[in-house]
């Protein structure tokens, strides 16, 4: 099966035209790799043309997850962006001053293709605010109510939830009480109630905190012009109709929609004045030195930073029960250290696995598996001596198996 190599790349990167079968191979290249070929062979046997699947309902319909007539509507959907993908690429391209990095101009573009599916049929913003709201009052609501339940229920249930959890857990597994469960129940109520504060004071907004999908399929599309603007120096964001800017969007919206020749001026005018705009600016802005020696602490610094901030928002957000604000200062007070630590850790550090000897290594894998159950320690090493079995084989196995078993009214 043919992929894409470097020498044909540079021919792509000038080309005025580019071939429905150019980009078929292209797009498999991106999403599939020389590593699955043993994957696409067999999905060829299951349906025709799988190359076009993403690389998630590929390994879905090799293991059964998903059937043949699902995929089988993808491939079409999939094909369709393929052929359009081969007219409006060379254009695209066109607009950047960086066109190495070819892969990964058309992987965003992919990625937009599948965003763009989702947001088409998602939820508006407001309806999702709301039932995210409503999730969490029942979860909140249930976890008060199992933890009353129980503990009015304690007496009758405490000696047999010791033996019975004795005989489901596994001998090297820590002991649980009764009282663990109804205290954790406690707690996740109050968990409950922070994460449903987010909702309104995160700073990124609850849809990115929560990572929940808005139904603004052109303002998604303008994002990703701007981000691959702002990585391969395309563009300039311009709200001014007819501007380069906005030829990139529309261009990249016929690519992942079919429809041409669309104005996305309120989409473009929508993301300039966004929080999302200024979030991707702020992170290029703290962008790090991947040579820097002090490039992990950094990153923890920012990250405890960022957590810092949110939570002090929710401590001031009003109506939270006792549980809930003491899980709070829990969390204020751990992420201040883990700051602290970090500002304080020496240096220089070794940051990347290359720059570990064999003995660092080693120490850092047995550290990491010291607290596993011995049989667990065991699969791990017959793994590794095994030779890291093809997870694409097993991939295949567990599909045959499967299949077989229906066929045979298991």
């Amino acid at each position: 099966m043919h992929h894409v190599f470097e020498d044909e790349l540079q021919k792509i990167r000038i080309r005025d035209r580019l071939s429905p079968k150019e980009a078929r191979v292209l797009l498999r290249t991106i999403r599939h790799g020389e590593q699955k070929d043993e994957v696409l062979a067999y999905a060829e046997t299951l349906v025709v043309e799988a190359d076009f699947l993403s690389p998630y309902s590929l390994r879905a319909l090799v293991r059964a997850d998903i059937t043949e007539a699902e995929a089988a509507r993808e491939i079409k959907k999939n094909k369709a962006f393929c052929n359009r993908l081969a007219g409006l690429l060379p254009s695209i391209l066109r607009l950047f001053g960086s066109r190495d990095n070819l892969t990964g101009i058309c992987s965003m573009i992919d990625d937009c293709h599948h965003d763009y599916q989702v947001t088409t049929i998602s939820p508006r913003k407001d309806r999702q605010t709301r039932e995210t709201r409503e999730r969490l009052a029942r979860a909140v609501k249930a976890s008060l109510s199992a933890a009353k339940a129980l503990e009015e229920a304690k007496r009758f249930l405490d000696i047999e939830f010791d033996r019975f959890g004795e005989a489901y857990r596994h001998p090297e597994d820590r002991p649980r009480r009764l009282e663990e469960l109804i205290d954790e129940l406690r707690m996740c109520s109050g968990v409950g109630e922070i994460v449903n504060a987010i909702v309104d004071v995160a700073p990124q907004g609850p849809f990115k905190s929560l990572f929940l999908s808005g139904n603004d399929a052109r303002t998604t599309v303008v994002e990703y012009a701007y981000h691959m603007c702002t990585m391969w120096d395309g563009p300039k964001l311009l709200t001014t109709p007819g501007s380069q800017f906005a030829d990139l969007c529309s261009f990249l919206f016929e690519a992942v929609s079919g429809h041409a020749e669309e104005s996305l001026s309120g989409a473009i005018n929508r993301y300039a004045r966004s929080d999302e705009r200024k979030h991707w600016d702020r992170e290029g802005e703290e962008e790090d030195d991947e040579h820097d020696n002090f490039v992990s602490q950094k990153r923890k610094m920012r990250a405890s930073q960022r957590e810092l901030q949110l939570y002090k928002a929710v401590a001031r957000y009003p109506g939270l029960s006792q549980m809930a604000k003491t899980l709070l200062i829990l969390r204020l007070n751990g992420e201040a250290d883990r700051y602290q630590a970090t500002q304080s850790a020496y240096g220089p550090n070794q940051v990347y696995l290359e720059q570990l000897n064999s003995d660092q290594v080693e120490a850092m894998f047995t550290k990491a598996i010291q607290s596993w159950r011995p049989d667990k320690r065991d699969e791990l090493f017959e793994f590794l001596e095994s030779g890291f079995p093809n997870m694409a084989a097993l991939d295949v196995k567990v599909g045959k198996t499967r299949r077989a078993a229906r066929k045979s009214g298991n």
